[in-house]
């Protein structure tokens, strides 16, 4: 009996135990963040805590015996049909989200989540639907934010790929207009420049706006009360968040602007040193509020703008001034070209005819006149190696050289260039030097390489006197290398480079007339460079100069 009883007591708690524990469940939910309700087996409310009921902006008393429809009518349509659902087939909905206008906060969208759960009794009856819900709203517009940015960054991205591309305005216009919309989720975008007189604006290029709407202000003056001229005009950045704005600042434009879908605007300046000289402008069809975030990207868009636009246009510059140079550089050769070979015709027939002279065709010649002839004759011959070096540039600069690339011995070649300066060798007592290339073969063409070897000789003849002059051969790895070397006056270091340019010459010693047209240099380097060799050179002022031929081996 004893045992009966202290089992009995086991299972049914004395009066005062059942208090308290029942005061701890009321103290749990008074005190719970989340909101809770229990709805009887009609659905109707039979309890609700304090934090559901503050955010029905009801007293929880206030709340037993109404339907969901009557608490929140906003947000019945996502709740009643998950309730039912869950009393007619007691299945557990853990959690499912839902959004809509709380009471008392018409406009205001708030995203909730909440789990819905049968309350079953003995014998697994039915005594009502448990309710527990959070607002998630902070947490649903943190990810929001999150999935904008990186849909931003993006966007961004995808920007700056085709602005690299970009190499005329007209590219930079188009994938502005393409990615600043896309960018934003925007109805259109549109971007303006000052026109070359400052006084009017002119659309380069529009997305989301109607044709005869994108013809009527294709151009317009600055002193429009437009957002594009607005914003031209004072530099500012400009967000119209609704038609209120509108009517606020553009009345004039409100209707035009309401009549092409257009509700919300940004609008940026594209600035050049610190001066407004276009605007770039994204449409939106519905009234919105631009954060920070979003107008901080309108301004790294109109920046990225901006620059890809000053890049295009300083590249048609380049491009004009590059055509404009090459034409003008066209007609020079021309022109040479025709000089060179019109000059070639008289020097020829006076070379025949003083010749003819020299031979006494035309009677005996004295002593005093064979000397004039071969004065003449050398002069003759001067002038028509001048006229050739001259047609060879504009044959290089046209690209008409033909080689013809042989095994060429370098004895032989060097060989042929001695024998024709030797007089000149001669006339100035120079010494002439040679180390032995027997056996040592390039890949060149004769004839080039020939005229090369006998440009540089005849260099190094005409600023040494009374030294010496040397050419040593020798093989590098897969080149040939042929040193010329002087013991003339030298050139100055900053002017080694200047040497190579066509019509330059360095005077090696003040106060010295030097001939030739200074070419012979010029066109030595682009024949090496043909035959897929190079041609520089060093010197020291007052012990002489070095020029190096490299050439591939054969």
């Amino acid at each position: 009996m004893a045992h009966e009883l202290d089992a009995e007591a086991e299972t049914h708690p004395p009066a005062s135990a059942e208090s308290q524990l029942l005061a701890r469940l009321e103290a749990l939910l008074a005190s719970a963040p989340l909101g809770v309700a229990f709805l009887d087996a009609k659905l109707r409310v039979e309890r609700v805590n304090d934090a559901l009921a503050a955010r029905l902006q009801r007293s929880p008393a206030e709340c037993i015996g109404r339907t969901l429809g009557d608490l929140v009518p906003a947000l019945a349509g996502s709740l009643v049909p998950v309730v039912e659902h869950v009393a007619r087939t007691r299945d557990v909905v853990p959690e499912f989200e839902f959004s809509g206008e709380p009471p008392g906060l018409p406009g205001v969208t708030r995203h909730f989540l909440s789990a819905v759960f049968p309350v079953l009794v003995a014998g697994n009856e039915l005594a009502g639907v448990g309710m527990i819900l959070r607002d998630i709203t902070a947490r649903h517009e943190a990810v929001s934010r999150e999935r904008r940015r990186a849909r931003h960054q993006a966007s961004l991205h995808s920007l700056t790929a085709a602005l690299a591309q970009a190499i005329s305005p007209r590219d930079v216009v188009t994938a502005v207009v393409e990615h600043a919309a896309a960018a934003f989720g925007a109805t259109g975008s549109v971007i303006a420049r000052r026109a070359i007189d400052g006084r009017y604006l002119e659309i380069l290029g529009a997305d989301g706006m109607p044709p005869d709407v994108g013809t009527e202000w294709a151009r317009f003056p600055l002193s429009t009360p437009a957002p594009l001229a607005y914003v031209v005009r004072t530099g500012e950045s400009l967000f119209l968040e609704s038609d209120a704005d509108w009517v606020q600042h553009f009345p004039e434009l409100q209707a035009l602007a309401a009549g092409v879908g257009h509700q919300a605007n940004a609008v940026v300046p594209l600035v050049v040193d610190g001066l407004p000289m276009g605007a770039l402008g994204i449409a939106f069809a519905a009234a919105r509020t631009f954060d920070e975030e979003e107008r901080a990207l309108a301004v790294n868009v109109a920046r990225q703008c901006t620059l890809a636009l000053e890049r295009a246009r300083l590249i048609e510059s380049e491009r004009a001034a590059r055509a404009e140079a090459d034409a003008a550089n066209q007609v020079k050769t021309q022109f040479l070209a025709t000089m060179s070979h019109e000059l070639r015709t008289p020097l020829n027939a006076i070379g025949g005819y003083a010749e003819l002279m020299e031979m006494g065709i035309h009677g005996p010649v004295t002593s005093a006149q064979r000397e004039a002839l071969v004065r003449i004759q050398r002069s003759q011959q001067h002038l028509l190696n001048l006229v050739n070096n001259v047609l060879n540039l504009v044959k290089l600069d046209t690209q008409h050289v033909r080689y013809q690339l042989t095994d060429v011995p370098v004895e032989q070649a060097l060989q042929f260039v001695v024998e024709a300066t030797a007089p000149q060798l001669q006339a100035k007592r120079l010494r002439y030097e040679q180390a032995s290339c027997a056996g040592i073969v390039v890949r060149a063409d004769t004839e080039k390489l020939r005229q090369i070897l006998l440009n540089l000789l005849s260099n190094a003849i005409k600023f040494t006197d009374g030294g010496r002059i040397s050419v040593a051969c020798a093989v590098e790895g897969g080149e040939v290398r042929i040193d010329v070397r002087d013991t003339g006056c030298g050139i100055p270091g900053e002017q080694l480079e200047n040497i190579f340019d066509p019509f330059v010459q360095v005077d090696r010693r003040l106060n010295r007339p030097v001939e030739g047209t200074g070419l012979g240099l010029a066109i030595s380097r682009e024949l090496a460079q043909g035959m897929g060799g190079t041609l520089t050179a060093t010197s020291t002022v007052g012990e002489g100069s070095v020029f190096t031929l490299r050439l591939p081996g054969a």
